[in-house]
């Protein structure tokens, strides 16, 4: 007899876990924070002789569309370690809102023959086929509610980002909020020099020791890339071209993200002029720098000194035979073609351009010449040579003749002159006086690719159009001053 009683009590006795979800602040404020859910479980397992407490198990600004919560994993661990009769909550969109995670949270617990209760909602009885059905149903209302919640919720964005507000308190460094839309700062200087130094060194890590050293910002590569990524700066954000004011040159922005796919690693061995610009032609991965030993000689006490060359070559081809093109290219090699092309492409580009912007050409040398002929008639003006009303009248066919100009083609032409005096230079001259690292600042600013294939056929691919904004003004400023 006294067995049994004991097992009876332990049966009747149930071990209970109370669990509680807050997913918002609104929720707080609603009356059904986690002191609430807490204190409202808390006097349900008082009022019930055969409850005692295992444990309380808390997830806060969790959505219940969401089973990665991090408590009730632990719950269900309990639960399966045998720890567990019971499980109640306050209500059931605490517990779930979507119902295929219900069902199979629900298949755990009925293995391990645990039940649960909705505490402010006690027609939910899963004990019974027809709680069971009552509970699934309710389960795709509660879902329904939670996606049509979020739709609105993006809406509301969408209409934000629309109308160029902010979603969040948080700005990208340069920008400040100003009646809910994004401005510049007195920081926005800071952010476009951030975005020049990287263009002139394409290296994350001497960025970011840059930034601290000469404006004390200590960031993470990962938050550094963020921001050199960050759309906002070139006033785009999502849909939304006009989304606010830019801070950073559209060139400048692209040519950023250009060299952030190629960024100079640090810690490395050896140092390359051509990495991350030599890409294999067969197989589209980016070739390694390495060092190919060649020949030697043997000196009078016995030693023997091997000679060294920088070099690329394809690792899915020569490591992992992934690949065809199992050729090394000398880096000499490559340094020679590109110093004979660069002259040839510079005047193969501007050529081209000045043929195919031909009528562009012509309507500026018009625009420039009614403009100095504007000026001219002011001289006269305020030198007292014309009349007040010749001054109008000239003035008024004048402005005429440019609008029509202005009307006949609105191209904007680029001045390339720049170019110009590049090819008059001995950049040859120069060029050998560079560093490694100066050499490689100087390419990576004018080389968009060079593809190498298994037979060796080198094809260079020059960003030419970018030479007059990006060539590095420090290794040109003695060019122009010699």
């Amino acid at each position: 007899m006294r067995r049994k009683t004991v097992a009876t009590v332990e049966k009747i006795l149930l071990r209970v876990a109370i669990y509680i979800r807050v997913s918002t602040d609104r929720q707080v404020k609603e009356g059904d924070s986690m002191r609430d859910q807490l204190s409202t479980g808390q006097k349900y397992i008082d009022t019930h002789e055969n409850m005692i407490l295992v444990d309380t198990y808390i997830d806060d600004g969790i959505s219940g569309q969401k089973l990665k919560r991090d408590d009730f994993q632990r719950l269900l661990d309990d639960v399966r370690a045998g720890k567990i009769d019971l499980v109640i909550f306050t209500r059931l969109d605490r517990w779930f809102r979507n119902l295929r995670h219900y069902l199979n949270t629900q298949d755990i617990l009925d293995k391990h023959g645990v039940s649960w209760t909705a505490i402010e909602q006690p027609y939910f009885d899963t004990s019974t086929p027809h709680g069971r059905a009552f509970v699934n149903n309710s389960m795709i209302w509660a879902e329904l509610e939670a996606q049509n919640d979020s739709d609105r919720i993006l809406g509301v964005f969408d209409d934000k980002v629309d109308n160029g507000e902010v979603l969040s308190g948080s700005t990208p460094l340069g920008y400040s909020i100003k009646d809910k839309h994004l401005t510049p700062d007195d920081d926005a200087p800071t952010a476009v020099a951030i975005f020049q130094f990287y263009r002139r060194n394409g290296n994350l890590s001497e960025t970011l020791r840059h930034m601290e050293s000469e404006f004390g910002l200590v960031r993470s590569a990962a938050s550094l890339k963020n921001m050199l990524t960050n759309t906002k700066y070139i006033g785009v954000f999502r849909d939304n071209k006009e989304y606010c004011p830019a801070i950073i040159d559209r060139e400048l922005f692209e040519d950023v993200q250009r060299l952030l796919k190629i960024n100079i690693k640090d810690g490395k061995k050896h140092d390359y002029i051509f990495g991350g610009l030599v890409v294999c032609d067969d197989c589209d991965h980016v070739m390694s720098g390495c060092q190919h030993r060649c020949g030697g000689r043997t000196r009078a006490d016995g030693t023997r000194t091997i000679y060294k060359y920088s070099c690329y070559r394809c690792r899915q081809g020569v490591n992992l035979h992934r690949c065809p093109n199992r050729k090394i290219v000398m880096e000499s090699t490559l340094e020679a073609m590109m110093l004979d092309r660069i002259r040839p492409e510079l005047e193969k580009y501007i050529a081209e351009y000045e043929v195919a912007n031909l009528p562009a050409i012509r309507t500026d040398a018009k625009r420039r010449s009614v403009e100095n002929k504007l000026q001219k008639l002011k001289d006269l003006f305020l030198n007292d040579l014309i009349t007040m009303n010749e001054f109008k009248l000239d003035r008024e066919k004048l402005l005429l003749q440019l609008e029509k100009i202005n009307a006949e083609d609105s191209r904007p032409v680029k001045d390339l002159s720049y170019l110009r005096d590049f090819l008059k230079m001995d950049f040859e001259s120069l060029y050998d006086s560079f560093s490694i690292p100066e050499k490689r600042e100087l390419w990576r600013s004018i080389v968009k690719e060079i593809r190498v294939d298994h037979e060796k056929n080198i094809h260079i691919i020059f960003f030419v159009i970018v030479v007059l904004l990006t060539l590095p003004l420090r290794l040109v400023r003695p060019l122009i001053s010699a």
